[in-house]
């Protein structure tokens, strides 16, 4: 490769490179190639893209290096100290568990309580209405009035006892419980075949990578697959 006038090492194999795809096309224009020195002309040309490539390629980790160095020494610096942090942070999570489900637990049975209290109101406040409406008295709609307030408030508590989530707080944010899931295949067979009725798909997909796995090493009996002999200049 000629670099004339010291060109940045980015330019020189831009230059070098670019010319000899404009000579490549002059070789791969579609037409197939009919003649053994055809043959080797496109060859030759393989060969010197394949070593164009590799002193670009080398020129880039030349100029990558000082890079990544430069980036696993800040990784190696602030990695055990943030990794520290992570362990002290996972053991605070933890040691809040068992509160925070006690207090779940307690806030749960309140806000039953507060539910029953809630519907046993309205059903005074029922009877009481039903009452004013039969007799009609005026002591009696008083007392079916305030029996209707009493209800309403005590669904409102009822209501607000339900949304209350355990929580710990004293930082920026409160700390409270999430539920996660994590699955474990009991039965392969019968969750594959859920996944062929509903993630064909993605199963598809495994499948393929699968086979290509299988079929590196060449043809061989597996039930299922065919493995295709395919000829590729290399």
């Amino acid at each position: 490769m000629s670099i004339s006038n010291n060109p940045p090492p980015f330019e020189a194999h831009s230059l070098h490179i670019e010319e000899l795809i404009e000579n490549a096309k002059q070789f791969l224009d579609g037409e197939p190639i009919a003649s053994q020195g055809q043959a080797d002309e496109v060859g030759k040309l393989l060969d010197m893209i394949r070593t164009a490539k590799k002193g670009a390629d080398e020129q880039r980790a030349v100029e990558k290096k000082p890079h990544d160095d430069a980036a696993k020494a800040v990784q190696t610096l602030w990695k055990p100290l943030l990794e520290r942090c992570d362990l002290a942070a996972d053991t605070a999570k933890r040691a809040l568990v068992p509160w925070l489900e006690k207090l779940e637990a307690e806030q749960r049975a309140e806000a039953e309580r507060a539910r029953a209290e809630a519907e046993q109101a309205r059903r005074v406040a029922l009877e009481a209405e039903r009452q004013a409406r039969d007799y009609g008295a005026l002591d009696d709609a008083e007392r079916a009035e305030q029996a209707r307030k009493d209800a309403d408030a005590a669904e409102r508590a009822a209501n607000r006892a339900g949304r209350a989530k355990a929580h710990a707080e004293g930082g920026s944010r409160a700390i409270g419980l999430r539920t996660y899931y994590r699955a474990e295949v009991t039965d392969p067979v019968e969750f594959g075949k859920w996944l062929w009725a509903n993630r064909r798909d993605a199963y598809l997909d495994f499948l393929q990578e699968q086979a290509a796995v299988e079929a590196r090493h060449g043809p061989k009996p597996i039930p299922g697959i065919i493995i295709h002999e395919e000829r590729k200049a290399a």
